[in-house]
């Protein structure tokens, strides 16, 4: 892995972001780029204009909170800046102008993986985690993206979410070739089916042969449940977890990783989340 690209919003600046990229780009000597993206509500601007028109005291606050908001702009670039310098990286600032969403999907043709907060709005609209970029950005990334928690302490063990389909073999197959460091970890191969299906692993002699060959302590877990009963277990597992799974598919939704199933995993868990798609 030689680049990897973090997603900032400049006026509501991420830390979890910033650690978790600064500690992947450290621990794997690669290039971090601080993608830093357009606020796309403009905290109400355009629509605060119109409302006042061009009237002296109106037109006078405008400039005065555009001021306050390039201010707070340019000290985020300049934390994610001095973090770099500290921590000795070979680092990049790209100051994006145009929509946040487009703009990031296409530095996301050039990255090998995208960090960014699952928290992030890119608006200053209250909504409930995950809001509508984060969504949009899973459906269309073009590289795995790795939702940063708020804090989080050593990885002590990974969890692959794994239902037989290509898109979530492709998710395990992705984590693995781009974290080779990360065989000597344990892993779980999880799995949940309804109660109508049996209780054998999707392809289970294929699975274990490709594992076998790639991690040394690995475990299998198949239960009857649905997408409520898969988010218990991953809670049940802790905080010290790393999630890996496959996600939406650019044209439909994978049978896998559906919207409501990766909300909850957001949601309710403090785990990191390592997501890719075919």
């Amino acid at each position: 892995m030689k680049k990897i690209i973090a997603a900032f919003d400049g006026l509501r600046f991420s830390e979890s972001t910033l650690e978790e990229a600064i500690r992947l780009a450290k621990q794997h000597q690669a290039h971090l780029v601080g993608v830093f993206l357009p606020e796309f509500t403009a905290r109400g601007f355009v629509v605060y204009e119109a409302l006042v028109g061009q009237s002296g005291s109106g037109k006078e606050m405008f400039e005065e909170l555009a001021k306050d908001d390039q201010a707070t702009y340019h000290a985020s670039v300049d934390t994610f800046e001095s973090a770099c310098q500290e921590n000795g990286l070979n680092y990049s600032i790209h100051r994006d102008k145009r929509s946040a969403l487009k703009e990031l999907l296409h530095e996301s043709v050039f990255a090998d993986l995208l960090v960014i907060d699952p928290g992030e709005t890119f608006s200053y609209l209250e909504e409930s985690m995950p809001g509508w970029f984060v969504k949009s950005l899973l459906h269309e990334a073009h590289c795995p993206v790795w939702l940063a928690p708020v804090k989080r302490g050593m990885i002590r063990k990974l969890l692959f979410l794994y239902d037989g389909s290509p898109s979530s073999m492709q998710a395990i197959k992705m984590f693995t070739y781009l974290f080779p460091e990360m065989s000597g970890k344990e892993v779980l191969v999880l799995s949940v089916k309804s109660a109508t299906l049996n209780l054998h692993l999707p392809d289970n002699k294929l699975i274990q042969e490709w594992m076998k060959r790639h991690y040394k302590n690995v475990d299998y877990k198949v239960v009857q449940g649905d997408e409520s009963q898969l988010v218990a277990l991953c809670k049940e597992e802790g905080q010290d977890i790393l999630l890996v799974a496959g996600a939406y598919e650019r044209s439909k939704l994978s049978t896998w990783l559906h919207p409501s199933l990766a909300d909850e995993l957001m949601r309710q868990l403090k785990a990191p989340l390592f997501i890719t798609h075919m």
